[in-house]
């Protein structure tokens, strides 16, 4: 299993545009500070699932979905935690230790 430096996630996670990420996945409409959608993760016609650009997580209040960019590409796209890593790192030009 890889490992990578606390240091080198922390600075992948600083870097990350969550919004960016989740696009492909998800059709996102601004609302103040946040973005919003229906969950990719249950059936909803009203979107719950918010992202706000600042933070870096993601929420949904119908079914309690929350996390990162990391681990939405883990749960959504069934990456491991180092495929998903390696792929944000690549996509944002970030080198790992």
């Amino acid at each position: 299993m890889k490992t990578y430096t606390k240091e080198s996630l922390e600075l992948l996670r600083s870097r990350i545009d969550l919004v960016e990420v989740l696009s492909p996945y998800v059709s996102f409409s601004k609302s103040g500070a946040y973005f919003k959608a229906c969950c990719p993760f249950h059936e909803e016609k009203t979107p719950s699932f918010v992202v706000q650009r600042s933070d870096s997580h993601y929420h949904c209040f119908g079914c309690s979905a929350h996390g990162d960019a990391i681990s939405f590409l883990m749960n959504y796209q069934k990456m491991s935690f180092a495929e998903a890593v390696e792929m944000l790192a690549d996509k944002f030009g970030v080198g790992l230790e």
